[in-house]
């Protein structure tokens, strides 16, 4: 959600009190303003175990550092990982910031590596700017997992764990063309320029939506990651332009905030929104109707496989450089399919 994704603060506030009360928090305040929610295996999503604490001891703790905390994708990762941990028994904690902030996951970053976990999995903020603090942590002998986002320096993480952006562009672009009929305008809202993430789905919407020539792309408008600036431009661009028949959100909070706007220039019918990811207002959207379809990742799976292989890594065995996650594509016709419901974002630790 990569990942720039979010939600707004009160949603955020309950997301990330609904993760730490499904896996027993530890005291909150790392730094940089981080949240914390620690948890050391045992029976469920709560409590410890001895036997996990005695794993942890040998292996050394597995620390996920999301992009932001109070996000359903990250959420969700980090039920996963805490889930294969209980299963593995080791130790597995999680900690990040509340905003998508460079700056912030790095004082994180460095405040974990103090600690000397065994690893850190983390979704990155940025490709370039994560390379020095997690290099440092490397050097510790902690072993670096990506989730959902890689570095540029290809040789810092142990292993990247990712879904293919500009597959899912793809499906979100040939789900709307079909929707509108093959024609008139479409736009994509995006969080803001130089994530690699946002950029491989922009790059599958733009190809997906060049091969029908009725159609035309009329380029990427930022939110900075907010969803009223989100419904804003949607709203704005929805009643200027009479021509426009669809918007991509590139990420939870765009197409949140695209579903609003577009309601509230009261152009339900004629403009159609497709996302990525999902969210509890998603989610709704899909039921009753108002978004034709969102990208859904595996976050649950990528929680898994990311402790899995933390813990080959810590045991010296080897484990691939690049791991790809898969994505479906959900819409109002297979929203209640069990399918759909095993890649529905768990904020709260039950799947």
């Amino acid at each position: 959600m990569t990942r720039t994704r979010t939600l707004a603060a009160g949603t955020a506030l309950l997301a990330t009190a609904a993760l730490l009360a499904g896996c027993s928090s530890s005291s909150g305040g790392g730094a940089g303003g981080a949240t914390t929610g620690a948890s050391t295996g045992g029976g469920g999503a709560t409590g410890s175990s001895s036997s996990a604490a005695a794993g942890g001891g040998k292996l050394g703790k597995v620390v996920y550092i999301p992009g932001l905390t109070g996000n359903p994708f990250y959420n969700t990762v980090a039920c996963g990982g805490q889930t294969e941990a209980n299963k593995l028994g080791v130790s597995f904690a999680y900690q990040g910031a509340p905003t998508f902030d460079v700056s912030k996951q790095t004082s994180i970053v460095n405040s974990v590596a103090a600690t000397k976990p065994g690893a850190i999995m983390i979704s990155i903020t940025d490709p370039k700017a994560m390379i020095a603090p997690l290099t440092a942590a490397k050097r510790q002998g902690i072993k670096i997992i990506g989730i959902d986002g890689d570095l540029s320096d290809k040789s810092v993480m142990t292993t990247n764990i990712q879904s293919n952006g500009e597959t899912g562009g793809m499906l979100a672009g040939q789900a709307l063309a079909k929707a509108v009929g093959y024609k008139g305008d479409v736009m994509a809202i995006d969080n803001a320029t130089g994530s690699v993430v946002a950029e491989a789905r922009d790059i599958g919407f733009k190809k997906a939506i060049a091969k029908y020539p009725n159609m035309k792309f009329l380029g990427i408008q930022y939110s900075n990651n907010d969803i009223s600036k989100a419904a804003s431009i949607a709203s704005s661009t929805a009643t200027s332009n009479s021509k426009l028949v669809g918007i991509f959100g590139v990420e939870t909070n765009n197409t949140q905030g695209a579903l609003t706007g577009v309601r509230e220039a009261n152009k339900q019918q004629q403009v159609k929104v497709v996302g990525y990811d999902t969210s509890d207002p998603i989610v709704a959207a899909l039921k009753n109707g108002s978004l034709t379809g969102t990208v859904v990742q595996n976050p649950r799976g990528e929680g898994v496989l990311g402790v899995q292989s933390a813990v080959k890594a810590m045991k010296g065995e080897s484990v691939p450089r690049n791991q790809t996650a898969d994505a479906i594509f959900v819409t109002p016709a297979n929203v209640n399919s069990a399918k759909a419901k095993q890649y529905i974002y768990d904020v709260n630790c039950k799947g």
